[in-house]
């Protein structure tokens, strides 16, 4: 990467030392220095930040989910059995500034990561990020497909962005066609009939959590997969898809919704899809997470995704 993406985000620092010298960590296997992008095959960012939660008058806390998503990720344990898979964690996307230019760095760091041919990961902060990261996933490959497994459509109509807005900025600057677009696991309860009259009308791919439930959620997450013809897409996994009972720290809880079981094998179906270029999780919230619960899953879905359930 050039000094002038370098300068656009921090290192951090993981020093998770286990008490038993002979329990290996995922830390231990992991790589932090920018210097050894060559080796990698995954690439990991954080964007610590909330402001478009707050411009969309919900509760903060997102700022805290790259920290606490990594404090628990890095205590698991490495696979037994040889893999491939090299993570680079980068550190996390500078936050200074507005949420316009916090995105404008976020982009730029995730689309030299796949110009460089590796895998991303990218924590929030908000669901606003999907549009930094769409943004970049379409400037380095062209034609893509976005997949938001959410309750929440995030097509709100705004002059100004937040983390209601991301799948309708990136329609609008027509980065992704609305044919392209899936939304799964959306809650009609929680979305105006208006937005969901109009996504239907523009031709998004909408899945309803009810549908998603009847056809059975492995079967699913497989047929969406199998449907997108070979082009490079980008996973939006915001949490607040997950029901409270599994992700009680997330910025808009729900008593229904995708159980954690759901969350890792969707994670596990985009581990085995070759054409998988962005997994990016938001909206957790640990300022109102339940003994790190919704972290844990967190992880434990960036975990499944760079290895597979087993």
């Amino acid at each position: 990467m050039t000094p002038e993406i370098r300068e656009l985000f921090v290192p951090v620092r993981i020093d998770q030392k286990s008490h038993d010298p002979h329990d290996l960590l995922v830390q231990d296997v992991s790589l932090f220095s920018v210097d050894d992008l060559p080796q990698a095959t995954h690439i990991l960012i954080g964007c610590p930040q909330d402001q478009g939660v707050r411009r969309n008058h919900g509760r903060l806390g997102a700022a805290e989910a790259p920290a606490a998503i990594r404090a628990m990720f890095y205590r698991l344990k490495p696979p037994m059995n040889h893999t491939p898979v090299r993570l680079l964690d980068l550190g996390d996307i500078r936050v200074d500034g507005e949420l316009e230019v916090i995105h404008e760095r976020l982009q730029q760091v995730v689309a030299a990561a796949l110009r460089a041919r590796k895998q991303v990961i990218v924590l929030g902060g908000g669901n606003d990020i999907s549009l930094a990261d769409g943004s970049a996933m379409a400037g380095v490959f062209g034609e893509i497909t976005a997949i938001n497994i959410d309750a929440h459509l995030d097509m709100r109509k705004s002059p100004h962005r937040h983390s209601g807005t991301p799948y309708r900025n990136l329609l609008d600057r027509g980065l992704i066609k609305p044919g392209n677009l899936c939304a799964v696991g959306i809650q009609p309860w929680l979305n105006s009939p208006e937005y969901l009259s109009d996504a239907e009308d523009l031709g998004v791919r909408i899945k309803t959590l009810t549908e998603v439930r009847r056809v059975g959620v492995e079967t699913a997450f497989r047929n969406l997969l199998a449907s997108l013809y070979g082009r490079p897409f980008f996973v939006g996994l915001d949490m607040d898809s997950v029901r409270s009972a599994d992700a009680p720290g997330v910025s808009a809880p729900s008593p229904v919704g995708f159980t954690a079981e759901d969350v890792l094998h969707f994670a596990d179906t985009c581990h085995h899809h070759p054409a998988t270029g962005i997994f990016e999780i938001s909206e957790v919230n640990p300022v109102f997470d339940r003994d790190h619960c919704t972290a844990r899953l967190a992880a434990l879905a960036v975990y499944t995704f760079l290895y597979g359930l087993r």
